[in-house]
């Protein structure tokens, strides 16, 4: 059956153009999915659903390809994973396509649009009512999610069937691909449907397999890419893709992923899951109703008035554009209610005012003038992690807190053998037994974590959000395996990811407590920094000094920098810290800090940035990089 292509007016690249960037804006901010409104959306404007599916997955496999090459620099993506399922996801787009090209031969426009809508209708249904409940769940117990690998993964894994067993980094362990291949030919055939097949396959991977949700969305790009490159084929083969709508909706979905990904920092976990389900239930609401029009088109059970027919074909696009609008005010309204509860909590915890620190006395539990009470010590048993160990043990002794002692294994080989990861398991448990014993020694109470992952950084957020940590404890440097604590890897995904503050001290660090430097820029960030060295401060009978830096090419600023410090230290001093203050005149400002640490014997380096990865940008985020590079002591990062 031959099927036209529809005319584009302006109206119609408009529309296109914002719904191609709501669904890239739900995208960004659920992680993946957000593809499911493009496809009603291009049948509303008369698009055969064929054509819709067509071009939507023609959309779909380069913006994936892009995703999974950028997630997998973050150690996100098991590639082997993805390659293995995305073969049976290949057979399962081929034969749905195949389905789809068949009912649309045999059933005209009206068979196929039946078929997608009804298949909408029930995954739909399934999908976004779980996703709502797991939301209710979320909201209602203020529990973050702790992600457990379940009964059913737990089997799977326990298989073995000879000359299948497949090792996989993203789990952790050996299984058979024969599990995987109803899995991967399931998510195809969803995907050759209704264009979105990560419904099936990004679940199976983390219920069925025990992926871990985040590297289950970041592998079900390179599925979508290898399904998505077959099923543009095919269906461009028989005439079925539409590059125009597909080019339209790519480009507006660049702009508004990017958007989406930055509001996911600013909005509390279980609005994502909002977001997700009452879209869904929309859409099933705007498919469903126009399900008795395209049976009465097929002469299928009752006949229906015209007038009634084009009623609800209106309010099918009606109710789209209702869940175009939801989705878009859900996440934008989170955006900037998130942004303004942050800029609120910064108010909170500092006001600067003509260069004037004030503190506050209204300070939030993650507040770096608040007591260190809970601290996360990272560790690899590594000679680069015993400066961290060290030293974190002696700061949770000095503060009195409370110290979880984590470290993660499995990362860094993809083809790691279970006796080998069996072997680190075990020097892993021995060092945090270890660690747990020094603490104790000395009066600290300390947990062990053993965590299981390919990104560390990850491992780390996680475990940060489980026990709410007020301080990252991890060392400088390190080997290849276990962890990498080269800076540019885990270290800078922390500075960035991070919403606590971070402890990095080198191996040969010297011990923390006798003589601190704390750097001011004259911005909240620094007066947090400041604050922060002066609570130390009343932890360890130690010096202090206050320095900021002047380049040489902002002379005029040598006045005004000298008086912010010199009020910053008469403010310590007012609250009994005993402290100096030092102009430092240089062009490199963070290797002027980390050599007027040298000069004075500094032991600890405070300096503040905001943390964020989201609109704000960052104020000495990349000079406190460069200090922690430069410098031969432990430097505090203060995050608020």
């Amino acid at each position: 059956m031959e099927l036209n292509f529809i005319d584009l007016g302006l109206t119609n690249i408009l529309f296109l153009f914002i719904v191609g960037f709501v669904g890239g804006l739900v995208s960004g901010f659920i992680g993946s999915g957000g593809a499911f409104v493009l496809t009603p959306a291009m049948m509303n404007m008369g698009v055969p659903a064929i054509m819709a599916v067509a071009s939507n997955i023609c959309h779909k496999f380069p913006k994936a390809l892009v995703g999974a090459v950028k997630r997998a620099k973050y150690g996100q993506v098991d590639v082997k994973l993805g390659l293995v399922m995305g073969v049976s996801a290949e057979v399962g787009v081929l034969i749905g396509a195949q389905i789809q090209e068949h009912i649309t031969e045999t059933f005209g426009k009206a068979g196929s649009n039946l078929y997608v809508s009804t298949v909408f209708v029930v995954v739909l249904a399934i999908v976004g009512s779980y996703v709502l409940r797991d939301a209710w769940k979320m909201y209602y117990s203020g529990n973050a999610d702790k992600e457990e690998v379940g009964p059913v993964a737990r089997w799977i894994q326990s298989i073995r069937i000879p000359g299948t067993m497949m090792y996989f980094k993203a789990i952790g362990a050996e299984i058979s691909v024969l599990f995987t291949i109803p899995l991967g030919f399931a998510t195809g055939m969803l995907a050759a449907t209704i264009a979105v097949g990560g419904f099936i396959g990004v679940p199976a991977m983390i219920y069925l397999l025990g992926v871990p949700s985040l590297m289950a969305s970041a592998t079900e790009l390179v599925i979508a890419f290898v399904m998505g490159l077959g099923g543009t084929i095919k269906y461009a083969w028989g005439g079925f893709v539409d590059i125009r709508l597909a080019m339209i909706i790519l480009a507006g979905s660049l702009f508004g992923i990017q958007l989406g990904a930055i509001g996911t920092t600013y909005v509390k976990p279980y609005l994502v899951k909002v977001v997700m389900g009452v879209l869904m239930i929309l859409v099933l609401f705007s498919r469903g109703i126009v399900i008795p029009v395209y049976l009465a088109e097929l002469n299928m059970l009752f006949t229906l008035d015209p007038n009634t027919a084009t009623w609800l074909k209106d309010a099918s696009f009606v109710i789209l554009i209702l869940a175009l609008g939801v989705g878009a005010t859900i996440v934008l309204h989170g955006l900037w209610s998130g942004y303004r509860e942050h800029l609120r909590e910064l108010a909170l915890v500092t006001t600067t005012t003509a260069g004037v620190m004030r503190m506050e006395t209204a300070l939030t539990p993650l507040s770096p003038f608040g007591r260190f009470e809970r601290l996360l010590l990272v560790t690899d048993g590594s000679e680069f992690s015993s400066g961290a160990a060290r030293e974190g043990i002696n700061f949770a002794h000095v503060c009195k807190s409370h110290v979880y002692a984590l470290s993660v294994v499995g990362n860094g080989n993809e083809a790691l053998a279970m006796p080998v990861l069996e072997k680190e398991r075990q020097q892993a448990l021995a060092n945090l037994q270890h660690l747990k014993t020094s603490a104790s020694q000395v009066g600290v109470s300390c947990d062990s974590v053993l965590r299981y992952g390919v990104a560390v950084h990850e491992e780390i957020l996680t475990e940060m959000e489980n026990h709410r940590i007020d301080l990252i404890v991890m060392g400088r440097r390190g080997r290849s395996g276990l962890t990498q604590w080269l800076l540019g890897s885990t270290t800078t995904k922390m500075l960035g990811q991070a919403h606590t503050s971070l402890l990095i001290v080198p191996k040969a660090a010297p011990a923390i407590g006798k003589r601190l430097l704390v750097a001011i820029d004259g911005s909240r960030y620094g007066d947090a920094a400041a604050a922060a060295a002066g609570h130390l401060m009343k932890c360890w009978q130690a010096s202090l000094t206050v320095v900021t830096v002047v380049t040489e090419d902002q002379p005029k600023q040598s006045a005004e920098m000298a008086d912010l410090v010199n009020q910053t230290v008469r403010l310590l001093q007012r609250d009994g810290i005993a402290a100096e203050g030092q102009v430092i005149r240089g062009d490199n400002p963070a290797a002027a800090i980390a050599a007027t640490a040298t000069a004075k014997g500094i032991d600890l380096i405070v300096m503040g940035t905001h943390g964020r990865t989201g609109l704000d940008k960052w104020l000495m985020g990349s000079i406190a990089e460069r200090v922690i590079h430069l410098s031969e002591c432990a430097v505090l990062v203060v995050k608020f």
